[in-house]
């Protein structure tokens, strides 16, 4: 009796066994049916093994996968995660056509998010169809350079905290230079976005503070339901998995709830982007208090780590490259100089020099390293036999493109002159794209911009940076963000000018 019941017992799991490597061998052969060249791919992972094991970031690894259909002349190629088939096209034509020509395609980037359970994901980032161009269409002019012009004196104001906390502290060692670039985004977003005094220097504790940190600090259940968010999204849409964690989602929406009765009760106006997105709601145009509260957290989202993460490379290339460093504080002094030693709005556009350099540092370091569409209905790629079938993630892998040496020769190395204005009209818009491109790229740009220059003015006004021996050389990129972010601190070193 119990050894029938241990045979009947095999004899099931090696059915299953077997049912399950049949379907892995046929599905597999997808890209081969397609007449599509293919990276072999490993049970059960497909081609994001190194990725699902947390060994390597996923921009690296598509990186790695460009580099290997590149040189063997392909033009695209097709990857899987698990089983699901991705297409990520290696050649610029077809770039720009997903990205733009043939937009309508591609209009969105097929990440799983649930607007019922999570109200704060309804959001540009996420939203799709005629909802995201409707809300992109109502948000695009809040961020002309008219509008950027009434921030201006808001990030000035954090800058000056910035600047004062490292008077502090760059004569007690060698300085972390990511704590305090986080801090100072998160006064720049708290306060433009939020409408809070968020004061981080003195207070790094606060609850602000903490649920900023909170954010990009998930717990290990948090991180595999992103996992399976990204790579198995009908299993989150299934059982309605939660984007964003109930506790950070509360914290946000109440204050954007606090924030915008109390402006509202009181005639309260400030210049921030929150009082843009108030004015917007109060005018008729349907914008809920809930789309006020996404758009919030999505400025928050994209101006914090993005931002502190390019001055953090940035001051890292600047340590290594003191030349470079120079002629930018050369630069710096001189447009000063011009505008009687105060930053102002308009002098920000003659630093034309430090442009050059964040171009680069964006380019060696793209923050999201990876740009991704999803195909919205079957798309025959232009001079090809292909034929892609709807529901298709593209994957567009930034940093390989970034990084290649066709189109930046050396690309290890740091040079600010590939972007002079007389050699970026030269290049190819669609092999350097760190906000993006086409109708979905980054709305934010100019308030990046914005916030970067005024913050590195501040510091390299004032001082000059070297690389400390407790940064690990040569740098390594850690395998859980999505952003690049390195595996371990970089160290400064800083003193006066």
């Amino acid at each position: 009796m119990v050894l029938n019941i241990c045979i009947n017992v095999v004899a099931v799991f090696a059915i299953v066994f077997v049912g399950f490597v049949i379907y892995y061998k046929w599905a597999f052969k997808y890209w081969q049916r397609l007449g599509v060249p293919y990276l072999k791919p490993t049970v059960p992972f497909g081609n994001s093994q190194q990725v699902l094991l947390v060994q390597t970031s996923l921009g690296e690894a598509l990186a790695e996968h460009y580099k290997t259909g590149k040189a063997k002349g392909y033009k695209h190629v097709g990857l899987f995660s698990f089983t699901t088939p991705e297409y990520m096209p290696i050649d610029s034509d077809i770039i720009r056509n997903i990205l733009v020509r043939d937009f309508n395609y591609f209009c969105d980037r097929g990440l799983y998010a649930n607007e019922e359970i999570d109200p704060l994901t309804a959001h540009l980032f996420f939203l799709t169809g005629n909802r995201w161009k409707k809300l992109r269409a109502k948000l695009t002019p809040t961020f002309t350079s008219g509008k950027m012009k009434t921030m201006f004196n808001t990030v000035v104001e954090c800058s000056q905290k910035f600047k004062q906390a490292i008077d502090i502290q760059h004569t007690q060692g060698p300085i972390n230079i990511k704590i305090f670039l986080e801090r100072y985004t998160t006064d720049v977003i708290g306060s433009c976005a939020f409408g809070l005094s968020c004061n981080s220097f003195d207070d790094p504790n606060s609850t602000f503070c903490k649920y900023s940190k909170r954010m990009f600090e998930p717990t290990n259940l948090e991180k595999i339901q992103a996992l399976i968010a990204v790579f198995l999204p009908s299993i989150s849409k299934l059982f309605k998995m939660h984007v964003l964690p109930t506790d950070i989602s509360d914290f946000y929406f109440n204050i954007i709830q606090n924030t915008v009765k109390y402006r509202q009760t009181n005639n309260v106006v400030r210049n921030d982007f929150l009082q843009i997105l108030i004015d917007l709601m109060d005018d008729g145009s349907g914008l809920t208090i809930e789309e006020v509260a996404a758009q919030a957290l999505l400025f928050f989202l994209a101006g914090f780590e993005t931002s502190s993460s390019v001055m953090m490379y940035c001051l890292f290339e600047l340590a290594l490259n003191q030349n470079i460093q120079e002629k930018l504080r050369e630069e710096l002094n001189a447009v000063i100089k011009d505008y009687d030693q105060v930053v102002t709005y308009e002098c920000l556009n003659d630093l034309v020099y430090m442009g050059q350099v964040l171009d680069e540092v964006m380019r060696k370091y793209p923050p999201l390293p990876v740009l991704r569409r999803i195909c919205i209905t079957n798309y025959k790629v232009p001079n090809t036999e292909l034929v892609l079938e709807e529901g298709t993630i593209v994957l567009i892998p930034l940093l390989g493109v970034q990084n290649d040496p066709d189109y930046f020769p050396e690309p290890e190395t740091f040079n600010p002159e590939r972007f002079s204005p007389k050699n970026k009209a030269k290049l190819n818009r669609f092999c350097y794209m760190p906000f993006g491109e086409g109708p979905r790229m980054c709305i934010g740009l100019r308030f990046a911009f914005l916030q970067m220059k005024i913050g590195l003015s501040a510091l390299l006004k004032n001082y000059k940076f070297s690389i400390n021996k407790k940064t690990q050389m040569p740098l390594k990129i850690n395998p859980k963000p999505i952003v690049l972010a390195p595996m371990e601190p970089i160290w400064l070193d800083i003193k006066k000018v």
